[in-house]
């Protein structure tokens, strides 16, 4: 059975939304090619994230997606642990390609040969609870 859960989004995803799309129309009033030219890249590739990032639970696999990145298939048997409530500083040490979190209220997902990835599901405690549920041998910090 499949389940999917959505990414939180964070007050600062809403800002950063709102100034590139301000910095959009800014370029066009003031005609400067360059600045639209960025400021479209940057949306074109922005806003697919902010809809459409999720995590789906589907045959023993999670699949994280997010608009244009490329989706992570990690099977959930090779989870060993889930920090909950990460420090601040451990988020600084995470690879940015391995951020598929639109909040600050993150949680960092460890699976085979010690890898992570940093994900932000809306509603926590049901995507730990469901990760539980097909891996029981998951630590939860």
């Amino acid at each position: 059975m499949q389940r999917t859960f959505k990414s939180k989004t964070g007050i600062f995803t809403y800002i950063l939304l709102l100034f590139t799309t301000i910095a959009l129309f800014y370029s066009m009033w003031i005609k400067s090619v360059i600045l639209l030219i960025i400021m479209l890249v940057i949306n074109v590739l922005f806003v697919p994230s902010f809809i459409h990032t999720e995590y789906i639970f589907n045959n023993n696999i999670l699949y994280v997606k997010s608009g244009y990145l490329p989706v992570i298939k990690i099977k959930l048997d090779t989870i060993s642990e889930i920090i909950s409530h990460p420090k601040i500083t451990s988020l600084f040490t995470t690879n940015l390609m391995k951020r598929y979190a639109l909040s600050g209220d993150q949680i960092i997902l460890y699976y085979k040969d010690n890898r992570k990835i940093v994900i932000s599901p809306y509603d926590k405690e049901g995507f730990i609870n469901e990760l539980i549920k097909h891996n029981s041998n998951v630590k939860v910090i």
